[in-house]
């Protein structure tokens, strides 16, 4: 479990990192589209700017005044659309008249959708940055308008200034996106942009899905100059992903964790294996000496507590040696199994059964038995073990002498009680000869 907490511990490590690195990707993708974006913008503005200066010399200039420095500004930037001029809130200039002859004569004052920043740009006396605006001859584009302010007079000193008009640069702003490598979805990453009319993130959407801006999306300004747009990106997949790092710590961590538990269950089973083999006799599998000697000492215990005794019977094979000589060893090692299946077999869960030498068993019976009920037990005992046993073709017989003792009433010590019990062994073995 150790080892599973600390993999899984690394995995989250390294899964932050490398969403941290992901969303560090992505923020500087982020911030190249905007540095783009505002760049394009800016230089447009200086465009605009030069314009708005040309006209204010040149208040009285004429339409061929007009078409060749709108052609020189327009060469040098390819997101410009359109450029007009607009003295007394009424277009008169228009480059190029091709595709725009629709927006000629149009009065700002009664368009209810372009007055608005046409009223502010008069108003404020700076530029501002409108749209998405859906244009009079078609489509949709930024437009920067700027106001045109000309001198009251001629004196150098004067100050004040007339407004004339504004100077309107039309942006094509899918151009303006393309360059600046910004689609709804590109080369891996999603994009969205609000801020209409630079009002930040009371804006309408200018591009991509709304829905951007209400999940773990990245956001960055815009800045406008009268405003500000909103940026977000996140990647397609997600921030969640698996380096592989991730897996290669999974798979470390599994396998030096399963190898830690699978040697630490091989301890544990060799130190039950060598407990065992420590407690039990390795031919039967029962108690030895040594466990029985345990379980006779807590079955001691209880009977001083509780007052409950215990009986004891010793049980020998008599002539077991002369099996040994006739049919060898592996028999005579079969009919000592055969006695200890028969002594689990006829007697309790409780009880103990144990081999305690070559051809000694001993049974530890707890609890009250009056004495009729022990000769009954020592007697039903002695006709289990003597029954022939069949090895192959041998049919072995067996005789067996068991004796007897009851704790507290034969001896209150251990010793004293399997002595007693042995010497009612031999003294049964000596009746049986």
């Amino acid at each position: 479990m150790f080892g599973i907490a600390v993999t899984g511990y690394i995995s989250v490590l390294l899964t932050e990192n490398a969403r941290k690195r992901v969303q560090n990707e992505t923020l500087a993708r982020l911030s190249e589209a905007r540095a783009r974006l505002e760049g394009d913008i800016g230089a447009t503005l200086y465009i605009s700017q030069g314009l708005v200066s040309f006209t204010a010399i040149n208040s009285d200039l004429t339409q061929r005044q007009f078409r060749r420095f709108a052609e020189e500004i327009s060469s040098v930037n390819s997101h410009i659309k359109l450029i007009a001029l607009a003295p007394d809130n009424i277009v008169k200039y228009v480059y190029p008249l091709i595709g725009n002859l629709r927006a000629l004569g149009l009065d700002y004052r009664t368009n209810e959708a372009q007055w608005p920043v046409v009223k502010r740009v008069m108003d404020e006396r700076r530029t501002i940055v409108a749209g998405p605006v859906n244009l009079v001859q078609g489509g949709q584009a930024l437009i920067a308008r700027s106001p045109v302010l000309i001198p009251v007079d001629d004196s150098e000193s004067s100050l004040e200034r007339l407004y004339w008009g504004v100077a309107s640069v039309v942006i094509d702003i899918q151009a303006l996106f393309a360059d600046a490598g910004i689609r709804p979805e590109a080369n891996g990453y999603y994009f969205a942009i609000r801020g209409a009319d630079g009002l930040g993130a009371d804006g309408d959407m200018i591009m991509g899905d709304p829905k951007l801006f209400e999940e773990d999306a990245l956001v960055l300004p815009v800045n406008l100059p009268n405003g500000t747009w909103q940026i977000a990106s996140r990647p397609v997949s997600g921030w969640t992903v698996t380096s592989p790092e991730t897996w290669i710590a999974h798979i470390v961590g599994f396998c030096v964790t399963f190898a830690i538990g699978s040697l630490s269950v091989l301890v544990v089973l060799a130190q039950q294996r060598a407990r065992s083999m420590a407690l039990h006799d390795a031919l039967t599998g029962l108690p030895n000496r040594r466990l029985l000697e345990d379980r006779l000492e807590q079955l001691a215990a209880l009977s001083e507590r509780s007052g409950f005794g215990f009986q004891v019977f010793f049980i020998d094979l008599n002539a077991f040696k002369p099996i040994n000589d006739t049919f060898g060893h592996a028999v005579g090692d079969m009919v000592l199994k055969e006695i200890g299946n028969r002594l689990r077999l006829e007697t309790r869960d409780s009880d103990t059964i144990a081999r305690i030498g070559g051809d000694e068993f001993v049974v530890v019976v707890p609890g009250v038995i009056h004495h009729p009920t022990t000769t009954s037990i020592a007697a039903r005992l002695r006709e289990v073990v003597s029954e022939p046993v069949h090895v192959g073709d041998h049919v072995i017989a067996i005789r067996a002498s068991v004796g007897w003792a009851n704790y507290p009433d034969d001896g209150t010590t251990i010793p004293d009680i399997l002595e007693i019990a042995d010497r009612r062994m031999y003294r049964d073995k000596l009746a049986a000869a």
